[in-house]
């Protein structure tokens, strides 16, 4: 279709037919963006509490501050790659969002979407470590123990978590069924670590989310595949990152002293 034609329900419209419409709102009716507020209030209180309820109080404040650096990652390189404008959406029980108009016009760009969110979200562990340098307590490892744990978990490549978007282009590129396969495969590992520690919720997200990648026509919204170059970047960043964020978990768990148990992530044994 040209540049100049105007789609409407009923096909395409002349210039001068479109320029004699009324313009299309552009704002928010402020109703809209109070209830939007509210309801991203109390999602964000109830998820505190849930957290609080089996990590305490740090661990929430941990945790939730965490989602909301982590996601503020992904908005950054959604708004950056194109695909926004992009805003940040609390999950009750779950976690947070991204949203995201449009998909990248390339993997290799959502491949830096979904790591965007855990590399920018372990910053939120540089707080919890400088309260340990200034107080000499501890205790405030723990928070920088939950960051990396949170951030790690979500590169699992198990879909719906951040590693299926980071890693799935990677095995894309080799075929599409390797990608859908080999996730469906990690996704069973994920699963059975979940029921394992009784993360009934998180076990619950993994299947669901497993489930419809695969029976879904494609794994992910198809766009130019990786490069060369882009498949090797993929692969060295993708490294990275999670190295990055183990290491911040190994380090914080060991010089904090934290037990094993939360390794368990809020499951049970």
């Amino acid at each position: 279709m040209a540049d100049t034609d105007v789609v409407s329900p009923w096909g395409p419209r002349t210039p001068e037919e479109a320029a004699a419409l009324p313009p299309a709102a552009t704002t928010v009716p402020v109703s809209s963006r109070l209830s939007g507020w509210a309801w991203g209030a109390a999602s964000t209180v109830i998820l505190a509490v849930w957290i609080g309820l089996w990590a305490g109080p740090l661990g929430a404040l941990a945790l939730v501050g965490g989602v909301f650096v982590h996601e503020f990652g992904h908005v950054l390189v959604i708004n950056w790659a194109g695909a926004g404008p992009s805003s940040i959406r609390i999950i009750p029980f779950f976690g947070g969002a991204a949203t995201m108009r449009r998909t990248p016009d390339s993997d290799f760009k959502s491949v830096l979407i979904a790591l965007a969110g855990p590399a920018f979200g372990l910053l939120f562990a540089a707080p919890f470590a400088l309260a340990t340098l200034v107080t000499g307590d501890k205790a405030w490892l723990a928070g920088a123990f939950y960051v990396g744990a949170l951030n790690l978990i979500n590169l699992a490549p198990a879909a719906p978590l951040d590693g299926s978007k980071a890693f799935g282009p990677v095995l894309a590129r080799i075929h599409p069924w390797v990608e859908r396969v080999v996730l469906l495969l990690l996704a069973g590992l994920v699963l059975d670590w979940a029921l394992t520690t009784h993360n009934w919720l998180f076990g619950a997200v993994i299947a669901l989310g497993a489930m419809r990648a695969f029976l879904m026509a494609s794994a992910r919204p198809s766009s130019r595949p990786l490069n060369a170059w882009e498949w090797v970047a993929s692969l060295v960043l993708y490294a990275l990152v999670v190295g990055l964020c183990a290491g911040v978990a190994w380090w914080a768990m060991r010089d904090g002293a934290i037990a094993s148990q939360l390794l368990l992530f809020g499951g049970q044994k």
